[in-house]
């Protein structure tokens, strides 16, 4: 998920050079990515984002060029299934279909992305629904805001089912309900809020790693020797007071993840206090089960919260409990609910 924020980072920033945004809006068997995975095709072939594990880049790039000069969107079929030499697979483990649309990023739809940006920023989820001919030549190209505000062009809702908003719909390619015409739909969500209590040694694998899948991170300890950026150059933001001052100033959210592992018992126990009847989407706590069964008093750990956290690999050392938890996390949100939904 993190292709995207980088692609709309690099836009906001250049304004005046060739840029092709390349996205998959069909997969038929199985890919390297699915629907609605981007990469930003810049001059000098440079990219942004990928979208296969290296098979198309090279004629991605070169249609991006002919793209950028007509000014003007196409779309392009690969087959991957193939395994010989010839292939666009060329044995590398893809067996499917897909189908790629690829735009010049100017005028209209460069302002479209920026909006996008911002509304993400705004922690707005966003659906963009693009309209295509039968034959998948662009239309429209419309974006429909969580806060019930829309920009760019066209309507969509009776065109597709009346009274369902795009939320509701599955992300990729459906069909108009009264024509031929189809409509790709993808929903963008700003980035997931990661709280991490505690700032030890074993707090910057973690906090590295999130924010490099993909997490907005928030580091907050007590200590200014331990939570400055030297030590969380990739954390969003850093909070540094006793959690009884800074517990005051938080607003949690049901999209929200917590990690706790300050090390410290009491401020422990006291931030797990104050988060057990919290709207959050994920709870973890450092330790033992029984060492969380002592911060609460109770033989009891309530289901929301995970204890030990992380996924049981076995995990040993800072890094490999890092990858542990954030492994969770991810599959929460893909399996039992999304965090921004």
């Amino acid at each position: 998920m993190e292709d995207l924020y980088r692609i709309l980072e690099t836009i906001g920033c250049s304004d005046q050079q060739p840029m092709v945004l390349a996205t998959i809006i069909l997969v038929k068997g199985s890919a390297y990515k699915k629907e609605g995975s981007m990469m930003l095709i810049l001059d000098n072939n440079r990219t942004v984002g990928t979208l296969t594990a290296g098979c198309l880049e090279e004629d991605l790039n070169e249609r991006a060029k002919q793209v950028w000069c007509e000014g003007r969107t196409c779309t392009v079929e690969y087959d991957l299934s193939a395994e010989d030499d010839s292939s666009w697979g060329q044995g590398a483990g893809c067996n499917g279909v897909i189908t790629v649309l690829l735009e010049p990023v100017a005028g209209e739809l460069r302002q479209n992305l920026l909006l996008l940006k911002n509304r993400l920023e705004e922690k707005q989820k966003v659906a963009r629904i693009t309209r295509f001919t039968k034959s998948l030549e662009q239309l429209e190209d419309f974006y429909a805001v969580e806060d019930g505000s829309n920009f760019g062009i066209g309507e969509f809702f009776e065109a597709i089912d009346e009274g369902v908003h795009p939320y509701d719909l599955k992300n990729g390619l459906i069909r108009s309900k009264h024509d031929s015409d189809l409509f790709f739909i993808h929903e963008i969500a700003p980035k997931p809020l990661l709280y991490v209590f505690g700032a030890g040694k074993d707090a910057k694998p973690l906090v590295s790693l999130a924010s490099r899948t993909g997490f907005e991170v928030c580091v907050i300890d007590w200590r200014p020797a331990f939570c400055h950026h030297d030590s969380f150059p990739e954390a969003k933001e850093l909070i540094v007071g006793p959690p009884e001052e800074v517990m005051k100033t938080l607003s949690f959210t049901e999209k929200d993840f917590v990690v706790v592992m300050t090390h410290q018992f009491q401020k422990d126990q006291y931030i797990l206090s104050r988060l057990l009847n919290k709207p959050l989407f994920y709870l973890g706590v450092l330790g033992s089960r029984k060492r969380t069964q002592r911060l609460l008093g109770s033989e009891r750990i309530p289901n929301h919260v995970s204890s030990p956290v992380g996924l049981t690999i076995g995990a040993e050392g800072p890094e490999e409990i890092a990858v542990s938890i954030v492994a969770e996390m991810i599959g929460k949100m893909r399996t039992t609910g999304k965090a921004d939904s």
